[in-house]
């Protein structure tokens, strides 16, 4: 039985999708596998009461109903004023201070302690939001679902759509990839691709040009059309993508072994493209 992890932050309904989606295909398959547990880094009542901390409540709810525990240490209460500086320090999150850095893996040490050593063979990181320090890379095998190619924009989804449009790029694409200390550049599972250009895409990049500007403001630019058509084909794809590599490691098709990729005992270096299987279901799905 694989014993899978979840880190999530909870934070909106994609959150709830991943988890209910795997969970259903995981019920509904053969593949001997199982989410023991939960973990959220935000607490109830840890910040202001708005809609994050509502959907975090959905999430949260969700959860008990799938009889899933879950567990919790709100980072914003952990050494906040050592956070603060560390941050201050730093040029960006994935360029961290010293400090962040050790906020990171003091914050870790307590994170291995909830959740514990040897409570699962894999832990899913579904849209967790804070970015994980030594001692979780050390204790735990960390996959990732990543929403770019494996060779693209690393950062958040909405970062990676800004970055992809200023690129004027032709294709997208969703990636599972194991965690490392590199920011979204783990070894990659498996990936699908996708194009933003062509049919159903040229006049909405157009729209852009001319609705756009360099002093338009972030709100803007992210209710714009185009990032939120990239935004949505990228989303409908990663619930199967990330379910189907869970069932391959559930049966044993794919192992991890000291942070690598192994595919029929031969080391996997740059994921399985799994594109035209994916494209298939997401066209099965539309029809029905």
């Amino acid at each position: 039985m694989l014993r899978i992890g979840w880190f999530s932050t909870g934070r909106d309904e994609a959150a709830r999708n991943l988890l209910k989606t795997v969970y259903d295909d995981l019920k509904a398959s053969t593949a001997p596998a199982r989410i023991n547990w939960i973990f959220c880094h935000r607490e109830p009542g840890d910040g202001p009461e708005n809609e994050e901390a509502r959907q975090r409540r959905l999430f949260f709810d969700l959860a008990a109903e799938l009889r899933i525990p879950v567990k919790t240490l709100s980072h914003v209460r952990f050494l906040p004023e050592m956070r603060r500086r560390g941050i201050e320090e730093s040029p960006s999150a994935a360029d961290a201070s010293p400090l962040l850095l050790q906020w990171r893996d003091l914050f870790g040490e307590e994170v291995m302690k909830v959740v514990g050593r040897d409570s699962a063979d894999i832990v899913v990181m579904a849209g967790y939001m804070l970015i994980i320090g030594g001692p979780e890379l050390r204790g735990l095998e960390l996959v990732n679902i990543h929403p770019a190619l494996p060779w693209g924009p690393r950062g958040t989804w909405q970062e990676v759509i800004h970055q992809l449009i200023e690129e004027q790029a032709q294709e997208q694409g969703i990636m599972v990839h194991l965690v490392t200390k590199t920011l979204d550049r783990g070894p990659v599972i498996s990936y699908c691709r996708f194009p933003i250009r062509g049919e159903g895409w040229d006049h909405l990049w157009q729209e852009w040009d001319r609705d756009i500007t360099p002093d338009s403001p972030r709100e803007e630019r992210e209710s714009h059309p185009l990032f939120r058509k990239i935004r949505f084909v990228g989303e409908v794809r990663e619930l199967p993508l990330l379910s189907g590599a869970i069932r391959e490691l559930a049966l044993g098709n794919i192992t991890i072994r000291n942070k690598q990729i192994f595919i029929g005992g031969i080391i996997q270096e740059k994921g399985v493209d799994l594109s035209a299987a994916i494209e298939e279901i997401v066209a099965g799905k539309s029809k029905s």
